[in-house]
């Protein structure tokens, strides 16, 4: 259980810092869509006055957690390869 935590914390670290990007696209605007329906349900849909809403989203880590827990990763390398 400790080992996971570790790397939540170092994926989260990682996005945080912008070493790595969470999975999405922009559009011919500029917003940026993310890929991860599920979780960003309940979060404010991109807009031109709020581009980066689901960015944002993607770089918590409450979605770090998500990404673990839904696909069952167990080190730092499964769930990098997931977001």
């Amino acid at each position: 259980m400790e080992k996971i935590k570790k790397a939540i914390q170092e994926v989260y670290e990682m996005l945080k810092n912008r070493e790595v990007n969470p999975s999405g696209s922009f559009d011919n605007v500029g917003r940026f869509w993310g890929r991860e329906e599920e979780f960003l349900k309940n979060i404010r849909t991109p807009s031109r006055a709020f581009p980066y809403s689901h960015m944002a989203a993607l770089r918590t880590k409450k979605y770090v957690n998500f990404i673990a827990k839904k696909f069952k990763c167990s080190n730092k390398e499964m769930i990098l390869k997931h977001l």
